[in-house]
This record gives C-alpha cells, sequence and structure tokens, in this order.
C-alpha cells in the first residue's frame, strides 16, 4: 500500500530531538551560539553540533575535545578570579597601611605642635618680658635675673633637641642614618653623662640619686672566663650616637622616677661567636613601664609622658641596631620601676687603645 504524500513528507523531516544543549563558544576572537541536538543510535550518545557562521557552516565538535576546551577554559578563569582576589587583598593591605600613615602623620601634626608651642612659648613670653623693661625704662641695659636667663637656655635646648629627633627620625625613615665609628672609652663617655645628669638633678632640686655601678663577676653569676670589671672599656662606635643613646635612657629614668634611686652599670663579656660584647643597663626604681605601652615600646610617638614626643627610644633603638647590637626594656621583677638594656659588639682589634 502506497504512503500518503502526507505521510511521506511528514517521514522525511524525522524525529525532534528529545533534548537541546546550547553552548557559548569563542573561537578565534568570534562567539558563536551552537545548539547540541542529542541522538541515540545504538545505545551510544552522539553529539552532534549544529552552528551558524558567517558562511552558515554546520561544524562537527568531538565530544571529547569539547570538554577539554571547557576544562581548559575553566581553569583560565579559576586562574583569573584568583589573581583578581589576590589583588584585591593587596589593595586593601596598601589602603589599611596608608590610612595607618596618614593617622600617624595626623598624630606627628598634633604632637609635633604641642611640643613645639611648649617651648616657644616661655621664650617668647621671656623676650617679650625684657622688651617691656627696654621700652618702660629707656634703658640700653637691663638687668637679667638668672632664673630668667635659664629658663631662655633650657626651652631653648629643648627647641634644638625637638628638630634633632625630627632630623633623627627623617635619616631613619630615609634608611640614611650614617655613623661615624671611633675607638673611644665607654666610661669617660657614661662619666660625662651622669655628670651632667646629675647637675640637672640638684637645679631641679630632685631627690632622685644617679649612681654608677661597677659590675662584679659574682654579682652577675657568670664564669670567671666570661666578663670582665668595668674599667676601661673601649669600643668601635659612633661617640655622639651613642652619647645620644645613653642620655635618651637616663633622661627617660630620671623622668620617671621623682623619688629613688637610677643607676647605671656597663660590662663586657663574650657573646656569640667568642666575640665580645658590651653590656649597658640604665636601672629605675620609678613607675615602670605600663602594660599598654610595653608592645609598643620602641614604637613612635610611644610616651607615657605629657612631656615628650615619643621619639627617643624610637632613635635610640635603630642606633643600636645600626651598630649591630640589640635594645630591650622590661619592669623590674619586684614591681618597682624598670630596667633597660643595650649590647654592642666592642670591635676591638689590634689596633684599638687598649691592644697595643
Amino acid at each position: 500500500m502506497k504512503k500518503s504524500r502526507r505521510q511521506r513528507q511528514r517521514k522525511g523531516k524525522g524525529r525532534l530531538p528529545h533534548h537541546i544543549f546550547i553552548y557559548f563558544l569563542k573561537i578565534d576572537y568570534e562567539l558563536y551560539i551552537v545548539f547540541c541536538p542529542i541522538e541515540y543510535i545504538g545505545g551510544d550518545i552522539l553529539l552532534s553540533i549544529k552552528s551558524s557562521n558567517s558562511h552558515e557552516q554546520g561544524d562537527k565538535i568531538n565530544t571529547a575535545a569539547t570538554d577539554q576546551s571547557l576544562a581548559d577554559s575553566n581553569r583560565q578563569l579559576n586562574a583569573t578570579v584568583t589573581n583578581l582576589r589576590q589583588s584585591i587583598n593587596h589593595l586593601k593591605e596598601v589602603n589599611k597601611e596608608l590610612s595607618t600613615k596618614y593617622d600617624k602623620q595626623k598624630e606627628f601634626i598634633s604632637i609635633a605642635a604641642h611640643e613645639l608651642r611648649s617651648p616657644i612659648m616661655p621664650i617668647l613670653g621671656t623676650l617679650e618680658l625684657i622688651d617691656y623693661e627696654f621700652e618702660n625704662a629707656d634703658k640700653k641695659e637691663i638687668t637679667l635675673k638668672k632664673e630668667v636667663f635659664e629658663r631662655l637656655v633650657r626651652n631653648t635646648h629643648r627647641l634644638e633637641r625637638f628638630a634633632s629627633e625630627i632630623l633623627d627620625v627623617t635619616r631613619i625613615d630615609d634608611q640614611s642614618l650614617r655613623l661615624k665609628k671611633e675607638y673611644f672609652n665607654l666610661n669617660e663617655v657614661l662619666l660625662d653623662a651622669i655628670g651632667d645628669h646629675r647637675r640637672q638633678i640638684e637645679k631641679c632640686n630632685g631627690k632622685t640619686k644617679l649612681v654608677y655601678e661597677f659590675k662584679k663577676e659574682k654579682e652577675e653569676k657568670v664564669p670567671m672566663e666570661a666578663d670582665s670589671p668595668a674599667k676601661d672599656i673601649f669600643v668601635n662606635a659612633d661617640k655622639n650616637r651613642i652619647n645620644q643613646v645613653i642620655y635618651n635612657l637616663l633622661t627617660n629614668a630620671i623622668k620617671f622616677t621623682k623619688e629613688g634611686m637610677v643607676s647605671i652599670s656597663v660590662i663586657k663579656k663574650k657573646g656569640k661567636n667568642h666575640n665580645d660584647e658590651v653590656i649597658l643597663s640604665v636601672k629605675d626604681t620609678g613607675i615602670g613601664i605600663g602594660p599598654e605601652i610595653l608592645p609598643r615600646l620602641f614604637s613612635k610617638f610611644v610616651t607615657e609622658s605629657d612631656i615628650g614626643t615619643g621619639l627617643g627610644l624610637f632613635i635610640s633603638k635603630n642606633i643600636v641596631e645600626a651598630h649591630g647590637g640589640i635594645i630591650w626594656g622590661e619592669n623590674n621583677p619586684d614591681g618597682k620601676g624598670a630596667t633597660f638594656v643595650f649590647s654592642l659588639p666592642s670591635g676591638e682589634n689590634n689596633n684599638s687603645p687598649n691592644n697595643p
């Protein structure tokens, strides 16, 4: 029996696929929209892809090749996402650092303004008083009281010290701090510093006692051959910079010890690799180091006093480390006061003064 024309046409069109997958492929910078019908032949799935491009040609894409291409694309996409996340995290860290620097700059400006005003105001007030006496008395000379003169000198020194600290911090930040090393007797520097601070204590009618202790081996509880008494101890270092560190430590100890004792000691001992090193400590019986200050002790602008920039210990740390030494501070075990210690390589050789 012959089939009708309509039936033959219907058979010629074939059956519609049960499922259609749509892919978006980018090949050689061209985007293709690919329709993928699934046909069942002999129990196997054949994926024939019919696509339209500018030439309206159809291509058959091997399933394994397509899967590999998609896997490669996924890997590239994952790598891109990972890189973007890393870049975002890096930008967050940079932004955090910039924000921290900005906050520190604002803090520095506030501290600097206060520190500049503190010595400048007494100087201006004293000079205005002197100018007033010249104008009203119509004199070419006036008598200047000693206390007025000392006030001018004290605040001028304070202003000069602050300017020096700012310059030192700038050099440290720029990594341009330079040392001028020479061999010198550390004990002579210590005795000069102690004499200057004792005179300052007397001027202020202070009740702080400043002593220089000579450490002995038995007191240190170390072997006899490891240490020697602090007599003449020569070091190869920048004399002015080490003197600056000693002054900073003594000034802080006296400032926070209104009544009591400040002791300074120095000893030479064998360090690592059997090299001699000098250990200098400044111990006081003052208020000690606050728990909130201790973790940030040698950072910039950290201070427990209303007077001071909080730069002294930061500068001291960098000076000591530039010499190859270390510095640390801690509260005393008995709960009274604190002790600051720093070490220096002695740097002695056959050309040093104590090695003829």
